[in-house]
């Protein structure tokens, strides 16, 4: 089975469902692990607000000594923000998480200008039209490969959702810097033949929820779908009967806060 579920959301930001309600139905499902990791900060729409951050870490806190039976886990869901491999953390954030997942989304504010053209509109076209090109498809291949190369980023959500990228060659990196290559559970944005490839490079996955709602946390029967369709070897899933180990070298739980 699965023992965590490392990307859920609640009310801080996209989410119908309070964090001790995550909780309790992960409790319920028998998971070891959960993680809480709602929308980053420079989301233009569903983002968590840095004034609200200091409520929802102290949320966590007293929840862990609510629930001692489940390992509750401190993230966030960060955006690529710029072509040229930026989010909307900061490195000396990430020291102050659990676990950091980091993923494509369209509503987020660009980190500069430039950014507008090069990153912003490109993609809202491609989106809109479905039809990206090739400069495009490099260049947010390259996007991803810069993150993963400045940034302790321990999950790569949803790859390929709404946005064009050479899965492969995010999979090598992922493989490479030691990142984790996400099943999502409410969407794989990877064809089967895609996903085969990505398999061959060795990097390892996690199978994620996220759940947006009650009765998504800890659901995994997309994946599960998928993993069986393809013959994913199981071994090659970091929370599949065992708990991740994360590139972001967190620090010690309890003593994480983030100075904003």
């Amino acid at each position: 089975m699965f023992w965590g579920d490392y990307h859920t959301h609640s009310i801080y930001s996209h989410a119908k469902t309070s964090i001790e309600e995550n909780v309790a139905r992960a409790v319920e499902l028998g998971l070891k692990e959960i993680a809480i990791t709602d929308h980053g900060f420079k989301h233009m729409i569903y983002h968590v607000r840095r004034m609200d951050w200091p409520y929802l870490e102290k949320d966590v806190k007293e929840l862990r000594k609510k629930y001692p039976q489940i390992n509750i886990l401190l993230g966030i869901e960060t955006n690529f923000n710029s072509h040229r491999g930026f989010i909307d953390l900061l490195p000396s954030e990430i020291t102050a998480l659990d676990v950091v997942v980091c993923g494509y989304h369209f509503m987020v504010k660009p980190d500069r200008f430039k950014d507008i053209f090069k990153f912003w509109l490109p993609n809202f076209f491609q989106q809109v039209f479905k039809v990206p090109s090739k400069k495009m498809f490099v260049r947010n291949t390259d996007m991803y490969i810069k993150a993963l190369e400045k940034y302790e980023i321990d999950i790569l959500s949803h790859p390929n959702y709404s946005i064009a990228i050479d899965t492969y060659e995010v999979a090598k990196a992922c493989k490479h810097f030691g990142t984790y290559f996400e099943l999502n559970g409410k969407r794989i944005s990877v064809t089967d033949k895609e996903l085969e490839k990505v398999v061959s490079t060795g990097v390892e996955f996690v199978a994620n929820s996220d759940a947006h709602k009650l009765e998504d946390v800890g659901n995994f029967k997309r994946v599960d779908e998928t993993i069986n369709r393809i013959g994913l070897p199981r071994s090659q899933i970091a929370n599949w009967e065992r708990i991740p180990t994360w590139r972001s070298k967190k620090v010690a739980k309890g003593l994480a806060h983030l100075d904003f």
